[in-house]
Parts: C-alpha cells; structure tokens; sequence
C-alpha cells in the first residue's frame, strides 16, 4: 500500500462516517431509523481510528514523532468517545459496568494525553494543538470525575454521557472536513491557524448542540442527582 493510497482509504471511511452521522442526527431519537444507521456510525468511526496507522508509517520524509502523538491521541480520543457514546445505551441500566475498569483507565489516559498535546501546542505557539487538547482535557477529567462520583446518579446520566459523546464527535466528524474543502476551494496555501479557526468553530457548535438537546430532552449537564430534585420522567423513553 502506498501512501496515496492510505489517505484515498482515511477519506473513503471519512466521507461515510460524516453520512452515517448525519442520518441518526436528522432522525426521530430513538426511532428505528436512529438506531439502525448509530451502531454503524460509531463503528465507522472504529475503522477512521484504524485508517489513521497506515497514513503515519507510510508518510513520505523523516519520521515524526510529534506527528505520531497527535494522530495517536487523536485516535484514542476517537475511539474512546465513541465507546462512550455507544455503551451509555447499551448500559444504561448498568452505571457500574458503564464506568468500569477500562473506565477509569482511559480518563487519566485521556486526561494526560491532552495535557502534553496542549504543552506541545504552547511550546511551539501553533494553535491548532492548543485547540485540539480540549478533547482529552474535557473528556478526561470528566471520566475522571464521574468514575468515583457517590451517591444517587441523576436519571439521565447516560443520555448525558450519549449526548456529549454525540456533539463531541460533531467536531471529530466536521472540522478537518471543513478545512480541507476551504483549502480546496478558497486557500491552498491556509496552514495550522487557519485550521485551528475551522476546529474552534465546530467545537463552539457542538456545545451549542449539547446544551441546544439538553435543554429540549431534559438532560443537565450534571450527572448526580441534586438534593430534592424531582427524577424526570421523559429520558426513559428517550433512545
């Protein structure tokens, strides 16, 4: 396999993981259609991760290693959050099993990979791994932080989890698209900064859609049950 020939592969995978996106997206939630087309969403997410491998070693000059750890922390973080988004349906009568061993070792992965991605972003003053960190750094610490949260789990926990995981992956599945067409179309010459806009941009979106699902299926961003509050009855029907 040539390298040519490994990016063709990565945009193939891309170009189906973006349609199969969008048809869950624009679907009843929790229809028929939404579940049929999500499990192949997020497997076709697995396969972008796995397209990313040939694309590093086949890459043409000298090796790179802080290339290598980007495109790996991103494809950790790829997989990482899709899982999330996938097993808090699937488990979510089962929190503990949710937030299990491999859990609880993928945050601090997280957690950590994100905070060298950062570094390395200040450090060199190129602001597209700056943007690129607040991936780890959210998921991360968030994993983190539900992983040993005690007491009563607010009803919604896992359509909580659903939906960060969901509009996180909005930003996975746009941002590089949407810069390679401006590249395209408009500037072949736009470089890191131009790049980091196009992520910041998505990613501003993708909190404007969690809060946007949030606030019309009644999920909070929390996931403990606050002290008196009422358990809403509208996310048990929700997916």
């Amino acid at each position: 396999m040539t390298h040519d020939q490994a990016v063709n592969i990565h945009i193939l995978v891309g170009s189906l993981a973006l349609l199969l996106y969008w048809i869950p997206l624009l679907s009843r939630k929790g229809g028929a259609r939404h579940k049929a087309f999500g499990r192949p969403f997020f497997i076709s997410l697995v396969l972008v991760a796995v397209s990313v491998g040939p694309l590093l070693f086949l890459r043409p000059g000298a090796f790179d290693p802080a290339h290598v750890v980007q495109f790996t922390y991103l494809s950790i973080s790829l997989v990482t959050v899709s899982a999330l988004g996938w097993t808090a349906i699937r488990w979510k009568n089962q929190p503990e099993r949710f937030r299990g061993l491999h859990f609880k070792l993928l945050g601090p992965v997280l957690l950590l990979l994100g905070t060298v991605v950062l570094a390395a972003g200040l450090v060199n003053r190129d602001p597209l791994p700056v943007v690129l960190s607040s991936v780890g750094l959210f998921y991360g610490s968030t994993m983190l932080r539900f992983a040993w949260v005690r007491g009563p789990l607010h009803p919604t926990w896992w359509l909580n989890w659903h939906l960060n995981a969901v509009c996180g992956l909005f930003t996975a599945v746009h941002g590089t698209v949407l810069f390679v067409a401006w590249q395209w179309l408009v500037a072949p010459e736009a470089g890191h900064d131009v790049a980091a806009l196009f992520h910041l941009l998505v990613l501003v979106m993708a909190i404007a859609m969690r809060l946007w699902f949030g606030a019309q299926r009644g999920v909070p961003l929390r996931f403990k049950l606050g002290r008196g509050a009422p358990a809403p009855e509208t996310a048990h029907a929700a997916l």
